[in-house]
């Protein structure tokens, strides 16, 4: 699990919106995967500040710990960049092969566009499905500081 400490800013229903506490490297961060912390803010497109599901009812200024399955990157990646460029190329292609020669590049074209537009109303239904990140404690002010880093001294 990759796992994080931040701020809750404001609550929506059963989300609530979040933003990452800065923290200094410890030189100690897992060497095969790198800071986790990290991860889960470039699963956001490096943004500060998301929503997340809160299960818990956190409040403005709470401190908590949110969780996102290891492997969420990379689902995530593969769904978002290689479902568009496999589409886009499949229609291309099949465009190609199978207009008339006159007219290949412009039914290439088309195939392409059409492919595209396929994957993304694919992600459009499919967003409903993929894993959001979800609050799972809340983090009380005497308790330390949760840490991804499996070696850091206290």
């Amino acid at each position: 699990m990759i796992e994080s400490e931040v701020e809750v800013i404001s609550v929506e229903d059963e989300y609530a919106w979040v933003r990452v506490k800065p923290h200094g490297s410890c030189g100690n961060c897992d060497p095969e995967s790198g800071c986790k912390t990290v991860a889960l803010t470039r699963l956001f497109g490096g943004a500060q500040e998301f929503r997340v599901r809160n299960p818990i009812d956190a409040q403005p200024g709470d401190l908590v710990l949110v969780s996102v399955d290891d492997g969420m990157l990379l689902k995530s990646a593969l769904w978002g960049y290689g479902l568009p460029l496999a589409l886009l190329m499949a229609g291309a292609t099949l465009g190609h092969l199978f207009a008339p020669t006159r007219m290949a590049n412009r039914i290439a074209l088309l195939g392409a566009v059409v492919g595209a537009l396929a994957a993304f109303m694919v992600l459009w239904i499919r967003r409903s499905k993929m894993v959001e990140p979800v609050i799972v404690e809340k983090r009380g002010p005497g308790q330390p500081t949760s840490s991804t880093c499996k070696n850091q001294s206290q």
